[in-house]
């Protein structure tokens, strides 16, 4: 296997959205265990690439970790690693795509906290996940 499978699924994934592929078809692409692994696979190849190819500006966040490569074989390349910030900065300037992150302050209050990742140019966040320690979900608009 090589990352070339990966991207090939990822693609694949791609065409059935431009093809017009329903709803439907496309919640059973995302909810098989095998694809959504190898987009999450793609999705943490891009975020290291990123990371190492901007090392010079991503390194000020790392700790513990001597170089940038070394973070990322241990902290965002492996499945069932939990991402973060870093993570999504990367992925949000990789692909220039704005992200909000929306969360619960744990204060009771109810209310709903969010951060915007801005892209080049780009302000308004075209994807809205909710972060729940340990996992994003994405939120869709009604």
């Amino acid at each position: 296997m090589t990352t070339g499978d990966f991207f090939d699924t990822l693609d694949g994934v791609f065409d059935d959205i431009e093809g017009g592929k329903s709803l439907e078809d496309l919640r059973e692409v995302f909810c098989d265990d095998g694809t959504s692994d190898y987009i999450v696979v793609c999705l943490r190849i891009v975020a290291s690439g990123e990371l190492q190819s901007q090392n010079d500006f991503y390194i000020n966040f790392v700790q513990g970790f001597a170089t940038m490569k070394e973070f990322c074989g241990k902290e965002v390349e492996p499945m069932y690693i939990e991402s973060d910030h870093l993570h999504i900065t990367a992925l949000t300037t990789a692909f220039s795509v704005p992200v909000r992150v929306v969360y619960m302050d744990r204060g009771g209050d109810g209310e709903v906290n969010h951060h915007d990742f801005e892209a080049s140019g780009e302000k308004a966040p075209i994807i809205t996940l909710l972060y729940r320690p340990g996992h994003y979900d994405i939120l869709y608009e009604r």
